[in-house]
């Protein structure tokens, strides 16, 4: 069995509730003999052993526990009863930034925060330029951190954290920092350091992380753990409690739209004003260094059912990816296809013409295609980043075939929230085409 790094034996927590600070000095006046306070109690005979390696989820609706206990295990806080041992260098993401002088610059701050926490010099100096490069604040780096952008201020003091290398980390919510780029970022880095063996101790509201990083959870409700074991099933658990397992699910999603052209590659329809000139102009983000470059995305427009550009639309619509593709040699096989990834980086949906049994005309050197994917985005509100490209159909990477081009570093597009009055259409990542049927029982 794996040594644990985490030991929690029959912990508790108690808060004192004074109506008014009067009530606070009377108490102390009096030495106790008047007892002006309630008990709170945010946690009760709480026990978890955490293996080393293993990446551990607390889950619960705020007000659970779940930031008092992390603090207790970062020795923030002091139980009332019960004892827990954290074997190893530990260290706590809770508040990023904490001890970061404003005064200072980021350089400063690093080498100070680190000092703080008990990390020799020379090992933050040897990790200083991966620290830099991760947080990607350029320059500013010599500048005083009161100068910052609060996003430049979270993604220094989450690089820095996220390159000590300690034995055990603890995560409160800091996963959500910086833009979606910076966030698929962070949960890469997560994924290295389970892969290099860090024990983590991981609260997140975003049930979708802690099932993807997660090797099991632990539910706490009312102070209380109510649930542990695989995270899928304790997440499965949390949401039984918060009620939403038992509303219903009558919708149905949208009828997705089919690629534009049939089978035999027929031309689309009348291309928009708005993206025709999008398409005259130099496709955004930019082209992967992988790729034989057979083929190439020389313009690339988003645009929505009404032909306007658009890179936002309501979850459950339809946006229409054009590609606008020119070969290099003669192309017989041409496959157009694009990527979606949601903000830790998890593939979310992946399609190509081939995938929908769509054969695209043949293309002689020089020559020119104009496709159109149109995609029905029945996925949760968020941000999610794209990876549009274009390759044949031999060779072996990516799937199915040989990859030309790719864009990268494209803008994410935004889902937003249905305008809708009641419970949400759905739970989860994706809305899956539903129906109901039912009769009385006769």
């Amino acid at each position: 069995m794996s040594e644990s790094v985490i030991s929690v034996r029959d912990l508790s927590k108690r808060f004192k509730l004074y109506r008014s600070p009067w009530d606070r000095m009377l108490e102390w006046i009096t030495g106790g003999r008047v007892m002006r306070h309630e008990a709170f109690w945010a946690l009760q005979g709480i026990n978890l052993e955490v293996a080393r390696g293993e990446c551990v989820g607390l889950i619960g609706v705020n007000g659970a526990g779940k930031s008092t206990l992390l603090k207790i295990l970062s020795r923030a806080l002091y139980p009332t009863s019960g004892q827990f041992d954290v074997r190893g260098r530990l260290v706590s993401l809770l508040e990023l930034g904490t001890g970061f002088h404003p005064e200072l610059t980021g350089r400063q701050n690093i080498f100070q925060s680190a000092r703080l926490l008990g990390f020799p010099e020379q090992d933050v100096r040897a990790r200083l330029p991966a620290i830099l490069q991760f947080a990607g604040i350029g320059e500013f780096v010599d500048q005083p951190v009161k100068h910052y952008s609060s996003g430049m201020f979270v993604r220094l003091a989450f690089s820095l954290f996220a390159h000590l290398d300690p034995d055990v980390y603890i995560v409160d919510e800091a996963l959500s920092v910086g833009d979606v780029f910076f966030q698929q970022k962070c949960f890469e880095r997560f994924r290295e350091l389970r892969r290099q063996g860090c024990t983590i101790l991981l609260v997140s509201h975003e049930m979708e992380a802690i099932t993807h990083l997660c090797d099991r959870a632990i539910l706490l409700h009312g102070g209380k753990c109510v649930s542990e074991g695989d995270a899928r099933s304790v997440v499965h658990d949390y949401f039984a409690l918060m009620g939403q397992s038992g509303e219903p699910a009558v919708t149905q999603s949208p009828a997705r739209e089919t690629s534009v052209g049939d089978r035999h590659g027929q031309p689309p329809p009348l291309v928009p004003v708005a993206v025709q000139r999008a398409l005259a102009s130099a496709p955004p983000g930019t082209h992967a260094e992988k790729g034989t470059g057979q083929s190439e995305i020389v313009g690339f427009a988003i645009s929505d059912s009404e032909g306007s550009l658009a890179w936002t639309t309501p979850s459950g619509g339809t946006l229409h990816f054009w590609y606008l593709v020119q070969a290099r040699d003669r192309i017989d096989d041409l496959n157009v296809g694009i990527h979606f990834y949601d903000r830790r980086g998890i593939l979310v949906f992946a399609v190509g013409t081939f995938n929908r049994g769509i054969t695209l005309p043949v293309l002689a050197p020089g020559g020119r295609a104009l496709c159109v994917l149109s995609v029905t985005l029945a996925v949760q509100p968020g941000e999610y980043t794209l990876l549009p490209q274009v390759g044949g159909l031999t060779g072996g990477s990516p799937e199915p075939g040989l990859l030309h081009d790719r864009l990268e570093s494209v803008p994410p597009i935004v889902v937003i929230r249905r305008s809708s009055i009641g419970p949400a259409p759905f739970y989860g990542l994706v809305d899956l085409p539903t129906h109901v049927a039912w009769t009385e029982d006769v």
